[in-house]
């Protein structure tokens, strides 16, 4: 399936998916099209309606489907500690929620 990835930048793309792919497979999709440069595999936290996924669900674990789209975000490093990942992924969940509410709002004024 064809499945929309949106950047805080206010890009998107698509990228081929299965249901059956795990999030982490879904990231080094994502490395391998839009480059390791541009999006390490280890730094990306995507998130579907509100929520960081875990690298060892799969899509249909998490209820993703062609029509919705997963929003993927980078965080400064992959080796922080557990009390580190949480912040790290609170504060990602933060950026998102304006991120949608910029999103809105730019839709309402077009």
């Amino acid at each position: 399936m064809k499945l929309t990835v949106k950047t805080l930048k206010g890009s998107h793309f698509e990228i081929r998916v299965h249901p059956s792919d795990s999030i982490m497979a879904v990231k080094k999709n994502i490395e391998d099209i839009q480059g390791k440069d541009n999006y390490p595999c280890g730094q990306q936290l995507l998130i579907h309606n509100g929520k960081v996924l875990k690298d060892e669900t799969t899509l249909a674990d998490n209820k993703v489907s062609e029509d919705g789209f997963l929003v993927v975000m980078l965080s400064k490093s992959k080796v922080l500690g557990s009390a580190g990942t949480s912040s790290t992924q609170a504060c990602c969940l933060l950026i998102f929620n304006i991120f949608l509410v910029f999103e809105f709002f730019s839709s309402c004024m077009s």
